[in-house]
C-alpha cells in the first residue's frame, strides 16, 4: 500500500491549527472579544485559571477551530486581551489543566453550550461534493482547506451544528 501523499509542510499545517503569534489587534478584537453570554458561562467557574483556561478554550474553538492544543501556545497579546477581559491575571493561565481531565471536562461543556461536535465522515463527504468544482480548477491544498473553513463556518452561521477537530 502506498504512502499517501502529504498536502502540507509542518509550518503550513500550524497556520490552519493554531494562533499566529503576529496576530494584529484588529484581528484579536475581533475574533477573542466575549459577549454576554460568554461571559456568563465563563464566569460559572470558580478559579481564576479555570476561567481563563475555559475562555482560552471557547476561543481556540472559534478561531482557528480547533481544541486547545496540549502544548497550550497561545501568543501573548491574545492571552492578555482574554485576560483582560475577566480581570485575571495572564500567568494564572499556567496553572489551567493541572487535573488532567479538566480540560476534556471544559471541552464538553463548550460542546454542550455552543454546540460544536467532532468533524464526522459526513462532514467528510459534503465537503468532497462542495470542493470537487474547485479542486478541478485549481489544485492547492490551503486555497481548497481556506474555503472548506469558509464553508463549515457559514453553516454554521445557518444553525447547523458547529464542527471542530478533537
Amino acid at each position: 500500500m502506498a504512502a499517501p501523499e502529504i498536502l502540507l509542510t509542518e509550518e503550513q499545517r500550524l497556520e490552519f491549527t493554531q494562533i499566529p503569534q503576529n496576530i494584529s489587534e484588529w484581528e484579536i478584537a475581533k475574533h477573542y472579544t466575549f459577549t454576554d453570554r460568554d461571559m456568563e458561562i465563563i464566569n460559572r467557574h470558580r478559579r481564576d485559571y479555570n476561567r481563563l483556561g475555559f475562555a482560552v478554550q471557547l476561543c481556540c474553538l472559534r478561531n482557528p477551530g480547533w481544541p486547545l492544543s496540549s502544548d497550550g501556545r497561545i501568543p501573548v497579546m491574545v492571552l492578555n486581551y482574554i485576560a483582560d477581559q475577566l480581570h485575571a491575571d495572564p500567568v494564572e493561565f499556567e496553572q489551567y489543566a493541572q487535573r488532567e481531565n479538566t480540560r476534556f471536562e471544559h471541552l464538553q461543556e463548550l460542546r454542550d453550550e455552543y454546540g460544536y461536535r467532532n468533524y464526522a465522515d459526513a462532514d467528510s463527504d459534503y465537503l468532497f461534493e462542495y470542493l470537487t468544482p474547485f479542486a478541478m480548477e485549481n489544485d492547492d491544498a490551503r486555497m481548497l482547506i481556506r474555503l472548506a473553513i469558509v464553508e463549515l463556518n457559514q453553516r454554521v452561521s445557518y444553525g447547523q451544528a458547529k464542527t471542530s477537530v478533537g
